[in-house]
């Protein structure tokens, strides 16, 4: 059914002006058209639109209208006022809406005509809506589904130079009427969640487009979307099976895969045989499988990352993109190195501010877009730079949602997430793999089994195989210790090289860190949220290489639980949730060198504190005598939490998923946090060598950071340049990982009753804290101490009384 056809000219309608050059509107429809055309195509959409529309019982026929509406979205720019505006650089009308009015007007013109049902019409007329935000971020249906008075000669304009089958009069009142009567009740008999993912899928193509072809005209830059070809494909396949590559197993595994698929748990000896096996048999249950979404759980040091990238292998002549979805910067790094064996650099990339993209691109606007629109066929970013596409209401989080379809997610360590959304995670990944044709894999040493969160069809395929209980795996048990914590680390230190002492704050490592630093001959290093970057990768690096007589120790928090690839000989963790005492566990003798090892636990009193609002905070609490004195294995406690914390989700669930039936982006956008973390960002300006920055320093000599003969990059610089240039979005973009090199993370600790973000509220920049005095508090070396920041700036609240 077409919507627009014009009997008057236009030819004299801009769309948009460059200095003294304008875009014609007509040119601008066909930038949009062909761009519009071009990802339909490549990500094969209109597959899964037909089968969105078959879903409806709204015939396929109506994609086309679809096309129409986002071809013709700034309709709106027709009226006189729009044009006069932007001949004199002063626009002060709006187009959007009106856009959305006169297309509205053009639905109720079939209605009349009875060209369109009832029904097809509210249908329509509810993706409309994403041209009336297309200039902003989504809306609530409720808070766009209403007339306009004021805009309504506006339209009676634009429908002069439209073909209509009716006069325009009745079309106009007729419109009214239908607005008037259109209520909530009447919506909602349409609306459900596979509609949610058809609006969503709609928008971004809409705002895609638009940006797309508004940039080739405003810059000159052409956008060609890259997806997996045949090209890529050889490339993959043929690294995949190259013995070239350091450290690539793959080969060996495939001379043997058949002789891995056959073999029992008790003819397995070592460590890398059993990868090998557990691999195969993943392989092979997936090769077998019909279905979308895949559960595997392997423990820590069996070749998550690996498995993996096989699995993808099997995915290339099908799917189109790669999203490689891990909960935090610090552990992204690892398993993109490694994709990066296999994949050229031209088409993969990290999506995460830490990241920065060394590719020698002279023309910054263009490599900027190829960023902002994931213009790469694997990219590697962190839960919330992915599920910002679901969950935020903003333009920026919603342009790439299209190109989720009959792509790959691969999702590492999901029991990160607050676990009162698993159920809600449940319900997505379903309806993603059932109609948009995505496939999922969802990967963890200690996953949540996500088949027990939800009530649909079997739809998830468990690759798990029983293997994965080997003795092998069995590298650490575990000891509840009763006895002073720090009197039992100072004895198993001296029979360890290596000893990883964990904790639950960043508060409680600095205390420890400092007692065991004086007591212990030996090496003693820090590790938590509170170092640079640069320091995390370099200490890493340092305890991964460690080879001296003397005995090291690392304190830590979270940080080293998932994705540092490092072996201690002994642990101690504080109690905390299980998931992770798992991961810790998984960093004592990771890679089997010991017949045995052992985690201790103690309980610090922190845990029930710092995880009141988890849910599995209060299971734990119920259980933990029990746990503690023996009667309740590890693996039981697991299951027990799981299985109770199911029952508590359901009330959760129900509402988060109304939330995405009744399209209200505003709820979502706000109740929807995958991670909680009340925290904010400390700005230390010190002096990093240049030495540890070389892949970086043609970046900092473009923005005079650094000249030729410098030696060190200097912190204060970089605020300085950050907080007195008025940059593009562009360059903020590009200049913001540099600036990140000297961010840390703190927690928003209470101090005589304020949380230190209120003490400091008057000196913050955004949510940055300029560290001025943070030699006082703040080393390279050993990041923050705490309790002196905290002492420092509560006491300056008195000191003028």
């Amino acid at each position: 059914m077409k919507l627009f056809t014009f009997s008057k000219s236009i030819d004299d309608k801009m769309a948009h002006k460059k200095d003294e050059k304008f875009e014609p509107f007509i040119e601008h429809v066909r930038k949009t058209k062909n761009y519009l055309e071009e990802l339909i195509e490549k990500y094969g959409i209109e597959e899964i639109l037909k089968n969105l529309f078959y879903e409806f019982k709204i015939s396929d026929s109506y994609i086309e209208t679809v096309y129409e509406i986002i071809k013709y979205h700034d309709i709106g720019k027709l009226t006189e006022e729009f044009q006069n505006g932007l001949k004199l650089g002063d626009i002060s009308i709006t187009h959007s809406d009106i856009g959305f009015y006169t297309i509205s007007s053009l639905l109720v013109d079939k209605v009349l005509s009875k060209k369109l049902s009832n029904k097809e019409f509210v249908f329509l007329l509810l993706i409309a809506t994403v041209v009336s935000r297309h200039h902003s971020f989504l809306s609530d249906i409720s808070d766009i589904i209403f007339w306009n008075e004021e805009k309504e000669k506006y339209v009676r304009y634009i429908l002069e130079f439209l073909e209509t089958e009716n006069d325009k009069d009745t079309i106009i009142n007729m419109t009214k009427s239908v607005f008037g009567n259109l209520n909530m009740k009447k919506i909602k008999k349409v609306i459900n969640i596979e509609f949610f993912l058809l609006y969503k899928l709609l928008n971004s193509l809409l705002i895609t487009c638009d940006y797309l072809a508004t940039m080739e005209f405003m810059k000159g830059v052409k956008f060609v979307p890259k997806i997996i070809d045949d090209y890529l494909k050889d490339i993959i396949l043929n690294n995949i099976s190259s013995s070239k590559i350091n450290g690539n197993f793959n080969p060996y595994i495939d001379k043997k895969i058949n002789k891995f698929r056959t073999m029992k748990k008790e003819e397995v000896f070592d460590l890398n045989t059993l990868r090998s096996v557990i691999t195969a048999k993943i392989e092979e249950k997936f090769e077998k499988s019909k279905k979308n979404v895949f559960f595997i759980e392997v423990p820590t040091g069996g070749g998550k990352t690996n498995i993996s990238l096989r699995l993808v292998r099997k995915l290339l002549e099908k799917k189109k993109k790669v999203f490689y979805v891990i909960p935090y910067v610090n552990i992204i790094e690892q398993s993109f190195d490694y994709f990066s064996k296999f994949i050229p650099g031209e088409y993969i990339t990290r999506y995460d501010h830490k990241y920065i993209d060394i590719a020698d691109d002279e023309n910054k606007e263009k490599s900027y877009t190829q960023t902002l629109f994931l213009n790469f066929p694997f990219v590697f970013t962190t839960h919330v730079g992915f599920f910002d596409m679901f969950f935020r209401k903003g333009k920026s989080d919603n342009f790439n949602f299209y190109q989720i379809a009959n792509s790959v997610i691969i999702l590492d360590e999901v029991q990160a997430y607050n676990p009162k959304f698993w159920n809600t995670l449940s319900n997505i990944f379903y309806y993603l793999s059932k109609y948009l044709n995505t496939t999922i894999i969802i990967m963890s040493a200690t996953l949540p089994d996500f088949t027990k969160f939800i009530e649909k069809e079997n739809f998830v395929e468990n690759l798990t195989p029983d293997v994965v209980d080997h003795k092998l795996f069995e590298r650490a048990s575990y000891v509840f210790l009763d006895k002073d914590i720090e009197e039992k680390i100072l004895e198993e230190v001296n029979k360890s090289k290596k000893t990883l002492v964990v904790v639950n704050t960043v508060k409680e490592s600095y205390r420890m860190y400092e007692n065991l630093k004086s007591k212990i001959d030996g090496e003693v290093y820090i590790l938590n949220s509170t170092l640079l970057y640069v320091r995390k990768r370099e200490l890493i690096d340092y305890i991964k290489k460690y080879n001296k007589e003397k005995p090291l120790v690392l304190v830590s928090t979270q940080s080293i639980e998932a994705g540092v690839d490092l072996d201690f000989d002994v642990g101690f963790r504080a109690f905390s949730l299980l998931d992770s005492i798992i991961q810790t566990m998984g960093r004592v003798n990771r890679n089997a060198r010991l017949k045995s090892a052992k985690l201790y636990l103690f309980d610090d009193g922190n845990w029930k504190r710092i995880y009141k609002s988890d849910e599995r905070e209060k299971i734990l609490e119920e259980n933990f005598s029990k746990f503690k004195s023996g009667k309740l294995k590890l693996n039981e406690f697991y299951s027990l939490t799981i299985e109770k914390l199911k029952k508590k989700l359901n009330a959760f669930t129900l509402d988060y998923l109304d939330y995405f039936k009744d399209l209200k982006f505003k709820n979502i956008d706000k109740e929807l946090k995958l991670i909680d973390g009340d925290t904010f960002s400390l700005f230390i300006p010190l002096e990093i060598p240049l030495s540890k920055l070389n892949n970086i320093k043609k970046l900092l000599l473009e923005y005079n950071l650094i000249s030729d003969k410098d030696k060190v990059l200097q912190g204060k610089k970089v605020w300085n340049v950050y907080m007195d240039n008025d940059f593009s979005y562009v360059e903020n973009r590009l200049f913001s990982k540099i600036f990140s090199l000297f961010v840390v993370s703190l927690y928003n600790y209470r101090t005589e009753g304020k949380s230190i973000k209120e003490i400091l509220k008057d000196e913050m920049n955004e949510e940055f804290y300029f560290a001025e005095d943070f030699e006082k508090y703040y080393s390279y070396k050993d990041g923050l101490n705490v309790e002196k920041f905290l002492e420092l700036k509560s006491s300056r609240e008195y000191d003028f009384l």
